[in-house]
């Protein structure tokens, strides 16, 4: 059972969220006028879903038009599950949150039909990562593929580099979904109106930066439902050179692998793998989720599973009928 995608963000960058933007040191929307809360991107939706590595954005595509994409019956037994099957668009949000700038004009285009329809669903131009800052991407020459392979990780010799912005998701999560402001009414019918998040994650080898630190800040237990792809042959491990200085001490680990410690430019240690493989990190990750779906007081539940039905996604938006 695994997930997830990664993210970046410079110091003087504005995330684009639909019509608004968030402010880069805190992932926040303005005060509310009327009030010292400050209003959260999450506010007034009832049910959200996280669509992180979106690519097209078509996951919220099925989610808001189930009908246009029978193929995918996995994914809408997902969402039936947990949305209900009798819900109403408007009681949803989806944040589309995709580090590939090639895929822009597609999802805006999504994201400007479905607001004439009066459905919430929004564009985040960042990266997911355990980070606040930038990282280096490389397009890695699957254009005919709508390059499901942009990653952190360079596949080719003839990759060429982009510096894309980060997140750090897990602080996003906890600053602009879990204490949104729910709706007053609901406009479906429910058999529990207990309002769920769901996330979707498929971030290429980013993923083993993203889970444990949505881990450790406490971050994932506040999701109902994850489901996704792990990448472990793409995944960055070790971190990014931005994010370490110089190491100072050499330990060992119980089972014999070597690690340095190296201050962080945030000021704490972050650990640097020297001779781990890609397998034992994944299973120790693996190790980690399965735990926590033991843990009483986390009633997150993880899926691994997705699809790459729909990838090009040619099926026309809805137009709102007068």
């Amino acid at each position: 059972t695994t997930i997830f995608h990664i993210g970046v963000l410079t110091n003087v960058m504005l995330i684009t969220l639909g019509g608004l933007s968030l402010s880069p040191e805190t992932h926040t929307l303005p005060l509310n006028e009327y009030s010292n809360r400050r209003v959260a991107a999450g506010d007034g939706c009832h049910h959200v879903f996280l669509d992180v590595g979106a690519n097209l954005g078509v996951h919220g595509r099925f989610l808001l038009e189930p009908k246009k994409y029978p193929k995918v019956r996995k994914i809408h037994e997902i969402f039936d599950q947990h949305f209900g099957s009798q819900r109403d668009n408007r009681d949803l949000c989806v944040f589309e949150v995709e580090a590939n700038p090639v895929h822009y004009p597609r999802i805006q285009a999504n994201v400007d039909a479905y607001a004439k329809m009066g459905w919430r669903y929004h564009l985040i131009k960042a990266a997911a990562s355990d980070y606040d800052g930038s990282l280096l991407f490389w397009h890695n020459q699957d254009e005919e593929s709508q390059e499901w392979g942009f990653s952190a990780k360079k596949l080719r010799e003839e990759s060429v580099e982009v510096q894309i912005p980060t997140i750090r998701w897990s602080t996003w999560v906890l600053n602009e979904i879990v204490p949104r402001v729910l709706p007053s009414q609901l406009h479906g019918n429910y058999t529990k109106e207990k309002p769920v998040v769901v996330m979707k994650m498929d971030i290429e080898g980013s993923e083993y930066l993203v889970l444990p630190d949505m881990i450790a800040s406490g971050a994932l237990c506040h999701l109902d439902f994850v489901f996704g792809e792990d990448h472990s042959w793409m995944a960055p491990i070790g971190f990014h050179e931005a994010l370490v200085k110089r190491p100072q001490s050499q330990e060992s680990s119980p089972l014999g692998q070597s690690f340095s410690f190296a201050e962080s430019t945030h000021g704490h240690k972050k650990l640097t793998q020297t001779n781990i493989s890609d397998k034992v990190h994944a299973h120790r990750i693996m190790a980690t989720l399965s735990i926590l779906e033991f843990a009483r007081n986390c009633e997150t539940k993880f899926l691994q599973y997705d699809t790459e039905k729909y990838l090009f996604d040619r099926l026309p938006l809805p137009t709102l009928r007068l």
